[in-house]
């Protein structure tokens, strides 16, 4: 799964250089549109029903992102973003396991180690507010904040004792407030970042620190697991990326 998701992250980089080669060439007079790829580690927090589970940590995470940027005004300030994020995160935590045809008892002995991770497609609209016209400064530093519809694809689960695995399998994780099917919620944005704009050049760096937060808890539901393992996350990355 990580190298899929290393993979998936090479291919759009060489699917966007493709399309806006790197070459140091003199830019459009004063462009309206601009194509933004970047790729970010994320820190995880999340949160879960201690009554059942431990204090969850975090596995390897991180997003790929795919974003068309509009320019809103004349001063080169404001600018509106839309276009496609791909997650990838993961938590680790202790829990009941329940045997099938036993009786669930909540003997609170938390001896089974769960190992979720869990990919989601986002589509973000955001604005963003640069503090400097970028079409005269090097360097601008910028605020970015903004919506998220998110839609998981696919969970996997793999639960172990001992060190032998138990279970290990896809599972159906959906949120617990929802918008039109299971799959489907919504969160917020917000983010600092600085960009570098070469004058006569034709791409732009930046790099950006984001915390994203989601509206709603995730959850699963199996047999011999507890029922109210309801799940918050909260992640926040830093984004390096290119501006073509």
């Amino acid at each position: 799964m990580i190298k899929r998701f290393i993979v998936l992250g090479m291919l759009l980089l060489a699917v966007g250089l493709q399309a806006y080669p790197l070459y140091f060439a003199k830019r459009v007079k004063n462009p309206n549109r601009f194509l933004r790829v970047s790729i970010s580690p994320l820190l995880g927090f999340y949160n879960i029903n201690t009554r059942h589970a431990t204090k969850p940590t975090q596995r390897m995470s991180g997003v790929i992102s795919v974003r068309q940027e509009l320019k809103l005004d004349r001063s080169n300030k404001v600018f509106f973003l839309y276009g496609v994020d791909y997650l990838l995160h993961g938590l680790n935590f202790k829990s009941y396991y329940f045997k099938p045809d036993s009786i669930q008892l909540y003997t609170k002995k938390l001896d089974y180690n769960y190992g979720l991770y869990i990919q989601e497609v986002n589509v973000p609209l955001q604005f963003r507010l640069s503090f400097k016209n970028e079409r005269n400064a090097v360097v601008s530093p910028y605020l970015l904040a903004g919506y998220h519809l998110r839609f998981i694809t696919t969970a996997n689960l793999q639960v172990t004792q001992n060190g032998n695995t138990v279970v290990k399998e896809n599972v159906t994780v959906q949120f617990r407030n929802s918008t039109l099917v299971p799959q489907l919620s919504s969160g917020a944005c917000v983010a600092f970042g600085v960009q570098k704009n070469p004058i006569n050049a034709g791409v732009n760096g930046f790099v950006e620190l984001t915390y994203r937060y989601g509206f709603s808890q995730y959850y699963f539901q199996k047999a011999y697991s507890a029922n109210a393992l309801f799940i918050g996350s909260g992640f926040l990355g830093l984004n390096l990326g290119l501006r073509f």
